[in-house]
């Protein structure tokens, strides 16, 4: 399978005709749509994030939930981030990725890079059409996706990759659900990471086939509108 890195130029090239849509909080939108604001998920992410998407992507989130098996809850991870944020995480993962292979130059660096933490310029998250996303049940206990939210290549053992081929019944099962429920709502899975979806970002529109992306960066992260 051809995987589409964030490193591909065809993304980078890609332009963005800002649309301003207004950001809505995540909260309250469906049942089966949750967020995950749990103390050890603010400390995978290494900050408070702020759950909340441009308006299209929620409507689209509930389309999502509303396709779900009864028995199944969507829960968000993480969605809107600061821009700021995103290019001190990618400029941490540049540096690891050098020092663990000193024989890469920087544009093949950046490239490995790219492929678990977007580059600043092309990042869905800061412009709140991304979204982290995995099953739980209606209790909230997370389910059984093949490994852990957030875990790289070696972490997971390839398990991260959305069509990793070695998983168990029951973890491709669960991302079958997800897969089909976010597919049917118009979102384009990061294919180097099974719980990463958007929709209006560069990645996006180049898997879509759209003439531009519609979300830029945001530069007030806390702004909603009702």
């Amino acid at each position: 399978m051809n995987l589409l890195s964030l490193s591909d130029p065809q993304i980078a090239t890609m332009p963005t005709v800002e649309c301003g849509e207004q950001l809505v909080p995540l909260v309250g939108l469906h049942p089966q749509l949750s967020i995950d604001d749990s103390a050890s998920n603010i400390a995978t992410l290494g900050y408070t994030p702020v759950f909340a998407v441009r308006k299209t992507v929620a409507r689209r989130l509930v389309d999502a939930a509303t396709n779900l098996p009864a028995e199944y809850r969507l829960l968000i991870k993480e969605s809107l981030r600061p821009a700021s944020l995103q290019k001190f995480y990618f400029e941490r993962r540049l540096k690891k990725t050098l020092a663990e292979h000193p024989g890469l130059t920087e544009h093949e660096a950046i490239a490995r890079t790219a492929q678990f933490v977007a580059p600043p310029w092309v990042a869905g998250h800061p412009g709140g059409g991304a979204i982290d996303i995995t099953l739980s049940d209606h209790d909230g206990v997370e389910l059984d996706l093949g490994c852990a939210y957030d875990e790289d290549e070696t972490a997971s053992n390839g398990a991260c990759f959305s069509h990793f081929v070695g998983l168990h019944p029951i973890a491709r099962a669960h991302r079958s659900t997800l897969f089909a429920a976010l597919e049917s709502a118009g979102f384009v899975n990061y294919p180097f990471e099974w719980w990463h979806w958007s929709y209006g970002d560069r990645y996006w529109a180049v898997v879509k086939q759209q003439p531009h992306a519609i979300y830029g960066p945001v530069e007030d992260v806390n702004i909603f509108t009702a």
